[in-house]
């Protein structure tokens, strides 16, 4: 059992959490990338959220590689993937009669399909 002084205690909970990892390989996706990301229903914990599912988007920032949360719920393993910030278009999420803005999504690597090669950059 740990036994902590106050200061280690207040250490404990003020000191953030770091759940960055060094991994061995190289980021699939580049900014200015376009994707699509999965269109999954999982029974258990995911960070997707269903409106952004099946759906296109561009790489904006590549954040390094991360624990996988879903992986640490259901198998108690972390994981590490990167971890990008993806622009969605209001219309790609929610139809054209959305108005016209963007929405940032930071999103593990296993939440993407793959690379859309044809389309545009920006």
């Amino acid at each position: 059992m740990n036994t902590y002084t106050p200061q280690g205690y207040l250490d404990l909970i003020t000191t953030p959490p770091n759940y960055h990892r060094p991994v061995e390989v190289a980021p699939e996706y580049q900014p200015g990338d376009t994707i699509m990301t999965h269109n999954l229903n999982p029974l258990s914990h995911t960070r997707l959220p269903r409106y952004a599912r099946g759906k296109k988007g561009v790489i904006v920032e590549n954040y390094g590689a991360c624990v996988f949360p879903d992986a640490l719920v259901a198998e108690q393993q972390e994981k590490p993937q990167y971890v990008y910030l993806i622009k969605f278009s209001a219309s790609e999420l929610w139809g054209e009669t959305h108005e016209n803005f963007s929405v940032h999504l930071s999103v593990w690597a296993d939440y993407i399909q793959g690379k859309i090669e044809d389309a545009p950059h920006g």
